[in-house]
């Protein structure tokens, strides 16, 4: 069989177009409008110079295997990598377990409220507050919480606080009343954070105000630490710090039975007396009106002991208390000023 060396080899130039089809790589698509005079020309041109009926076929043929593997390896391109993605993402979330949602701790309850409706949130006595919660009072507001180890946080009216955690308040602004206990030297104190410095305290009650600029610190007991402009101040029983922008600090005195604590009365929470002594009774009291608690004998400090106290105080204030329970037993008492004396029990 013979071959015209004249007529060109279709396989050839099909494989050459090929090759140099892939050497060019992707370009951007061809607009319809140009695509169709291209197509057009270049089959008049193929008629002409090979002289075959059948050139019409091979340039489509061609320009058919161009379109389907250049739109097949642009799609593989694409899809390959999104498939892998969309399955790794499918399966992720089929087999990752939900993320639960986090709600932020539990650090504080209120123990009494004045005015409930004085305050920016609706408390209740017994009402949860949770970390970063914000507590605003109004006019003739207030309300007490306990905090953690039973240490307690007293909020005068027109006071804005933050509660960061159990041991840890800032007073934007305002009064605030601690109780951190009786013990002194624990572990772990209660810090403020306020604008003018940070205050810690070493088992202690005392009071905070915050305005503009001043910033006073009262002990009634036990002693404070104060962190102003980077510099250390300590209160203690009795004296109140007054510090100030820009100005010395300065230390007065104040008794721990002064009106200055007369506000933090109605703020007390209520003492529970079940299956509470006297004795625990008296210290309760004594240091709610903070006076110190003597008795005149032994005698009656034994009979403190073995006495239980039956009732409640709620709604009383701590004198008003005092008064009330003291009336129910064999015990008397009077007020010396500082002190609260327990008397011997007269013989009837």
């Amino acid at each position: 069989m013979t071959t015209d060396s004249n007529k060109p080899d279709r396989t050839d130039d099909e494989q050459s177009l090929g090759r140099l089809l892939r050497l060019a790589g992707e370009r951007p698509p061809i607009p319809l409008s140009i695509e169709s005079r291209v197509y057009h020309r270049v089959q008049q041109e193929w008629q002409v110079s090979t002289k075959e009926p059948h050139g019409e076929n091979v340039y489509a043929e061609v320009h058919k295997s161009w379109k389907r593997g250049t739109s097949r390896a642009r799609v593989l391109r694409w899809l390959a990598p999104l498939g892998v993605a969309a399955s790794a993402i499918l399966a992720f979330v089929l087999l990752s377990p939900p993320e639960p949602a986090v709600a932020p701790p539990l650090v504080a309850t209120v123990a009494s409220i004045v005015v409930p409706t004085s305050t920016t949130v609706a408390y209740q006595e017994g009402a949860p507050v949770y970390s970063g919660d914000i507590i605003e009072t109004g006019p003739g507001g207030g309300l007490s919480l306990l905090l953690a180890r039973n240490a307690t946080l007293r909020i005068d009216e027109n006071t804005r606080v933050r509660v960061d955690d159990s041991d840890r308040i800032a007073l934007l602004n305002g009064q605030i009343y601690a109780d951190t206990g009786e013990y002194m030297y624990r572990d772990g104190g209660l810090v403020i954070d306020t604008p003018l410095g940070v205050v810690r305290d070493i088992g202690t009650q005392f009071a905070i105000s915050s305005a503009p600029g001043v910033l006073n610190v009262a002990v009634r007991e036990g002693r404070v630490e104060v962190d102003h402009e980077s510099v250390a101040h300590t209160a203690r029983m009795g004296e109140r710090l007054t510090l100030g922008t820009g100005r010395s600090a300065s230390i007065s005195e104040l008794d721990t039975h002064d009106e200055y604590w007369d506000w933090i009365v109605d703020l007390t929470p209520t003492y529970d007396t079940t299956n509470k002594s006297l004795l625990d009774f008296l210290k309760w009291a004594s240091r709610e009106t903070g006076r110190e608690l003597r008795f005149e004998t032994d005698e009656s400090r034994m009979l403190a002991m073995r006495t239980d106290v039956h009732g409640s105080v709620t709604g009383l204030t701590p004198d008003e208390a005092l008064e009330a329970i003291l009336s129910t037993t064999l015990l008397e008492y009077r007020i010396e000023l500082d002190k609260v004396v327990v008397l011997t029990p007269s013989i009837q």
